[in-house]
């Protein structure tokens, strides 16, 4: 009998620090959806970064997609557009650097362009901007609730911004530091391409040497939401990426690797997203930016 209740209370604790793992308020650039539509009712600017979105349906959101501050020409389509273009289409959008933005997405369902909207927000000197965690469906499901009263969480928003720190990587600094052991390298994209297959227009296949595999939608849960902090940073410590690396995460063109710096930055990490990525990466010459198959 004793045993039975013994094991009742490990899993009734167990459950407890699990649960507790479930984002509520800030957490770096993550924050949750009732804390969200309370920000919203204080004036915050809900975006809309769900692929092909025109007119979004929830809540007067402005549709953003991450393409549209981003360069337009093939190879260098993941690069950020120039700041003074970006900022004059988001301006048209109503959105300035003095206003907190909401950005959602679809987690489950999309490509992490919530985490790339907000990196290039943050670039571009937009400091009051966050991911919302669970994206459309947190927030359809906490707008059936009360919107609680949270006045707290405005210090816990201006207490989460801060300048730009260098959150980009370029080739240059790429091909610089790939044999750099203070550095770390991290494939966002799927088990396929990290493999050497070319789904998405790269010119040459394969992975950056010593890049370490880790999908995006590995750090999320079922229904899309962020995992806790110690199940991600497990995660990391098994690859040998510590807090004392700098952290670069790629893709195909900056989206999954933006939202992997957007999540390695909310831990704590020195984080990068090198935006221009394998369309940029893979078109130059493999002699000097090479790429490993195995």
């Amino acid at each position: 009998m004793k045993l039975i209740i013994s094991f009742a209370l490990v899993l009734f604790v167990s459950q407890s620090l699990l649960a507790s793992e479930k984002l509520s308020g800030v957490r770096g650039w993550f924050i949750s959806a009732p804390e969200a539509l309370y920000l919203h009712g204080q004036g915050a600017v809900f975006v809309d970064a769900r692929e092909g979105i025109k007119i979004s349906s929830f809540s007067k959101a402005v549709p953003l997609g991450w393409q549209e501050i981003s360069q337009k020409e093939f190879p260098n389509q993941g690069n950020l557009a120039q700041a003074s273009e970006a900022k004059e289409v988001l301006r048209k959008k109503g959105l300035d650097g003095s206003k907190i933005v909401l950005v959602f997405g679809d987690p489950a369902g999309g490509w992490g362009e919530e985490g790339r909207i907000v990196w290039s927000l943050r670039t571009l000197g937009f400091s009051k901007s966050f991911i919302v965690d669970g994206g459309i469906n947190a927030l359809q499901k906490a707008s059936t609730s009360p919107v609680p009263k949270r006045p707290e969480i405005l210090s816990q928003v201006n207490s989460s911004t801060s300048e730009n720190k260098g959150w980009s990587a370029d080739s240059k600094l790429v091909q610089s530091e790939l044999s750099d052991k203070k550095f770390a390298f991290i494939d966002t994209r799927e088990e396929r391409e990290f493999l050497g297959q070319t789904p998405y227009g790269e010119s040459r296949g394969g992975h950056l040497p010593g890049a370490k595999w880790i999908y995006y939608k590995q750090f999320l849960d079922k229904d899309g939401y962020l995992l806790g902090e110690s199940k991600i940073l497990a995660k990391l410590y098994e690859l040998g990426i510590s807090k004392d690396k700098t952290v670069v995460s790629y893709c195909t063109g900056g989206v999954r690797s933006g939202w992997m710096t957007s999540v390695l930055v909310s831990l704590g990490y020195n984080a990068k997203n090198y935006a221009g990525s394998m369309w940029e990466w893979s078109s130059k010459g493999d002699q000097n930016h090479p790429l490993v198959i195995k």
